[in-house]
């Protein structure tokens, strides 16, 4: 965001003077003002004073280019009136030139105007997300002094964060403004809708089971699938927290599975959300593209002290090769890329915090999924399948919970604080902390040569819709048991929603024997199935009787009856049969 003002771009000064001027002649000093309207548009206010440095030299013309051409209403005036501004726009740029009523000669002396006009692109709405983005500035030494100001309507809503905090009152000064912009949202949360394609091929001649990840719950995401076709035999949660929904394919055959989902992201962690305990040293083990043993990377590791450390260090290190983006995709790895740094990528980015991370000794994993950005300059994603985007996290052991931050686009942004909170815009499809490349991301099932887009995500207002969950309770045991043998079954409860459950406590009892099991999932994913296993040894040897299985799922009672047979109910047909033989061996013994 800092080149040369972004929008504010370089000032040129025309003068009357027969030597040979720069801008160093000259002292700018800036009030700049950004003042919202509810509808979005934004009233930028430049107050500009020029103070020569010379004694015979004056400025005549002022010049600034704004990386836009969403501008208009031009408005300038010094102290002797209005100012005939001329406009030209081109190559996606704007133009204002400004010629001075009246020129100030004398060193020290300023010649002050002011310049406003109206853009439309500094605040947008999307989804239920307003979004402020003010770009910073280049570390000019003709720039003076440097001062910003804010305002939104109330109707904004509740700031979600604004990044940096001004550091004069309400004003962001010449220093926070060399070293990023200025980033804001107001909103609670917002969210999106999702079509996610997966083509699935068994290759095989006979009947196989394939996994696909579905997008999780975690502590700054919601998920709720609204709908899978085909439905899956099982969903189950994985060591990182990923949503394995596993399909049965026939030999030979394919499947294209279609998940449509509401999301719901969040910058602040979700309070009904419980982030799974860990085992530390699961998140700090050397894993391919993460070479934590690698002697450099060991050697950097044992000098930071922080992840905000090895996030600085990741960000002042490595440099993002746009070119990169228009090649096949081709993942280089911590180890590599310090050998080239100025050729990463997203995941190069990524996995060089992830290994310095756990070289330090701080959990860390990858996320890989979708990322919103109106700028790929200045947020870019990369080719990783459909046009994704990778991050990292860190694990916090005070809080309990991982840490999702972005190296990346702190770097490609000039400096926007993307460690101490995110954004609104990352939806994590998949989360790589087990091993470094599996699960694979929505966007990677293709089939064919033929480009798909198997990805599809929009912004809406409100797309989580209230579902109640759904536990389905089913006992399976054998309707008849012989007394004496042992009474083999399960218990099986399917969270038949689209939503995830927390909390889900089963209880069994059986009669007329003594038996219980209790069982407690802190977490069960949507269409999540729990088995639980029934052996129960029956005893005596006439009972005749009725017996029953019955469940409890989070209070509510579900029973299966079974008929107790007597074990002499097995004998008498065996005696029937002896008698019977006898009896045709006497008939037959009478008849000789």
């Amino acid at each position: 965001m800092k080149t040369v003002l972004t929008y504010l771009s370089i000032l040129f000064l025309t003068l009357f003077a027969p030597t040979r001027i720069f801008a160093s002649d000259f002292t700018a000093d800036y009030d700049i003002d950004y003042s919202i309207s509810p509808s979005g548009s934004t009233i930028v206010t430049q107050k500009v004073s020029l103070t020569n440095n010379k004694t015979n030299l004056y400025p005549k013309q002022y010049t600034i280019t704004i990386d836009t051409t969403n501008i208009k209403n031009v408005i300038a005036y010094d102290s002797k009136g209005m100012i005939t501004p001329v406009i030209t726009q081109k190559d996606g740029k704007t133009e204002i030139s400004l010629k001075f009523n009246l020129q100030v000669v004398g060193i020290g002396k300023t010649s002050s105007f002011e310049l406003r006009y109206e853009q439309g692109d500094i605040a947008d709405k999307h989804g239920n997300i307003w979004e402020i983005n003010i770009p910073g500035i280049e570390d000019d030494p003709t720039i003076g002094t440097y001062t910003v100001g804010l305002r939104t309507p109330p109707s904004f809503g509740t700031n979600a964060y604004t990044k940096p905090t001004p550091a004069l009152g309400r004003k962001w000064t010449k220093k926070q403004m060399v070293q990023g912009g200025i980033s804001a949202a107001y909103g609670e949360k917002q969210e999106f809708t999702a079509e996610l394609y997966y083509d699935l091929e068994n290759t095989k001649l006979t009947k196989a089971l394939y996994e696909i990840a579905l997008p999780p719950d975690t502590s700054f995401q919601q998920v709720q699938i609204q709908s899978i076709d085909p439905k899956p035999l099982d969903t189950k949660l994985d060591a990182d927290g990923n949503w394995m929904a596993t399909f049965e394919l026939e030999g030979s055959q394919k499947l294209r599975v279609l998940a449509k989902l509401a999301i719901a992201t969040y910058v602040k962690p979700r309070q009904d959300y419980k982030t799974r305990e860990i085992i530390p040293s699961d998140y700090l083990r050397t894993q391919p593209f993460w070479e934590t043993e690698d002697a450099v990377i060991t050697k950097i590791a044992s000098q930071l002290k922080t992840p905000k450390e090895i996030f600085d260090f990741v960000t002042a290190t490595l440099s993002y090769n746009y070119d990169r983006t228009k090649e096949p995709f081709k993942r280089y790895g911590a180890k590599e890329i310090l050998k080239n740094p100025k050729d990463a990528l997203c995941s190069e980015f990524t996995d060089l915090f992830v290994a310095l991370s756990r070289a330090a000794g701080f959990p860390a994993r990858e996320a890989v999924g979708y990322a919103y950005t109106t700028n790929t300059k200045l947020r870019p994603t990369t080719n990783y399948g459909d046009i994704l985007h990778s991050w990292p996290e860190y694990y916090d052991s005070l809080q309990n919970r991982w840490i999702p931050i972005d190296p990346t686009w702190a770097k490609t942004t000039k400096g926007i604080d993307y460690f101490d909170i995110l954004d609104f815009n990352h939806i994590a499809f998949v989360l790589h902390g087990q091993t470094s490349d599996y699960p694979y991301p929505a966007g990677s099932f293709k089939q064919g040569s033929i480009p798909k887009k198997n990805v599809t995500v929009l912004f809406t207002e409100k797309a989580m819709k209230s579902e109640k969950t759904s536990l389905k309770t089913t006992i399976s045991v054998p309707s008849k048991v012989t007394v004496g043998s042992t009474i083999t079954g399960s218990v099986t409860i399917q969270n038949t929603s689209g939503v995830s459950v927390n909390d889900v406590m089963v209880s069994i009892y059986a009669e007329p024997y003594t038996f219980s099991s209790t069982k407690k999932e802190s977490y069960v994913p949507p269409y999540g199935v729990i088995s639980i296993p029934i052996s129960i040894q029956t005893a005596g040897l006439f009972s005749n009787e009725k017996g029953k299985i019955t469940v409890s799922t989070n209070g509510d009672i579900f029973t299966e009856y079974f008929t107790l047979t007597p074990r002499y109910a097995l004998i008498i047909p065996m005696i029937l049969i002896i008698l019977g033989f006898l009896l045709f061996l006497w008939t037959l013994f009478k008849r000789q």
